[in-house]
């Protein structure tokens, strides 16, 4: 499956605070790029994900880490004692793998300075869209703000000169999966199967609310009713590898896109991409500059321009305004976080997931969806 990624994450604040209700909050602080350099960063971005081998009573929050409105990470403990890692939770894939070495500025786990640790030693890789990384399999405790993991077993990685600027130009340490063990590599239990199966939460789900500003945030065991307004539409999964669901009918404006296509909702990808002949349709429509896979329009133009529909499962409609798909503008040129796919399904990215609030439900095989307080559109999700 291709995916998209931009290697463009938040600095680290240290402080930690804790509400009165035990929920655990990390300050965050947000960076900028130029018009320049994100467009450069689109043209230059290959799929992410292509895991070619596998296809066939409490509540815990993450404060995530907004760099640029691009992608998102969140700071965890590893070993004991802790060591910090900031790593991106990413529903499109299903393993967690760390730094075992020093690659630049980035945070390394030291497996000898954990009396927690347990070796493991078999080979691990993992095959991405823009290229390969591959280490080796160990064992320690995780703390995700609060939720614990003991000896879960994750990939010590030595090399990640497949993922090149990518990761060496960023601030992510890790990544980890949070979609289904069927997926994973090495027949790994998946960390949401490991937290379920561990009883800590009231509630087997998680919801991330990402917005531009700071105080983005990943909540596990319920949702944070002032991170979005009205009610949550719910939509069953058609599959259970990544958070898949079926597309019914996708529409710009009155014209009908296609059906039958899936689509994955993924904290992972920075953008929403799509199968080419819709996106070229789409950028078609707007008249959109389409070189090298951006899609800019005029800026001025936006105002009478269609809105994209996403029909969902059995209906559940949710709409994107083309101003909600703007990343970045310079003068009169705005570039739309949309991008083409060689695969036949939609990824619903950050673009989509910072318009709606998205609450991945594990235990009953479904994803709510409802209007994120961070929103500036008075759009509704219809039934």
């Amino acid at each position: 499956m291709s995916k998209i990624a931009i290697a463009c994450f938040a600095a680290l604040a240290l402080h930690v605070y804790a509400a009165s209700n035990g929920i655990v909050r990390f300050p965050m602080k947000r960076n900028e790029k130029t018009f320049a350099e994100v467009v450069a960063s689109i043209q230059k971005r290959t799929a992410r994900h292509a895991l070619t081998a596998n296809v066939n009573a409490s509540r815990s929050r993450l404060p995530v880490h907004d760099f640029e409105d691009m992608s998102y990470t969140c700071s965890i403990q590893v070993g004991t004692p802790g060591q910090l890692m900031e790593v991106l939770f990413d529903t499109g894939s299903s393993n967690v793998w760390l730094p075992g070495k020093e690659f630049g500025s980035h945070h390394v786990y030291i497996h000898a300075d954990s009396s927690s640790y347990k070796a493991d030693g078999r080979d691990f890789d993992i095959q991405y869209g823009s290229g390969p990384v591959s280490g080796f399999l160990s064992a320690d405790d995780f703390d995700f703000g609060g939720v614990s993991l003991k000896g879960f077993t994750f990939a010590e990685v030595n090399d990640v000169s497949g993922l090149g600027q990518m990761y060496t130009g960023g601030k992510m340490d890790g990544i980890v999966g949070m979609a289904f063990s069927s997926i994973a590599q090495n027949q790994l239990v998946a960390p949401i199967e490991a937290i379920a199966n561990s009883r800590q939460l009231a509630d087997n789900v998680f919801a991330f609310y990402l917005e531009s500003g700071t105080n983005s945030e990943l909540v596990f065991g319920g949702v944070d009713s002032k991170h979005y307004t009205g009610d949550f539409t719910y939509v069953d999964l058609n599959a259970e590898t990544y958070w898949q669901v079926g597309v019914t009918t996708m529409m710009l404006g009155s014209a009908n896109l296609g059906t039958g296509e899936n689509a994955i909702v993924d904290s992972g990808t920075s953008l929403i991409a799509g199968p080419q002949d819709d996106v070229q349709a789409i950028a078609e429509a707007l008249r959109a500059d389409t070189s090298q896979g951006v899609l800019i329009v005029e800026c001025d133009r936006m105002a009478g321009m269609p809105d994209l529909k996403f029909t969902l499962g059995q209906g559940a409609n949710f709409v994107l305004k083309v101003s909600e798909m703007v990343i970045q503008r310079q003068g009169n040129q705005c570039v739309l976080g949309m991008q083409p796919s060689p695969e036949p399904l939609w990824i619903l990215g950050d673009v989509f997931m910072r318009k709606y609030y998205v609450k991945f439900d594990y235990g009953k095989k479904q994803m709510g969806f409802a209007l994120s307080a961070a929103s500036s559109s008075s759009a509704t999700v219809v039934v």
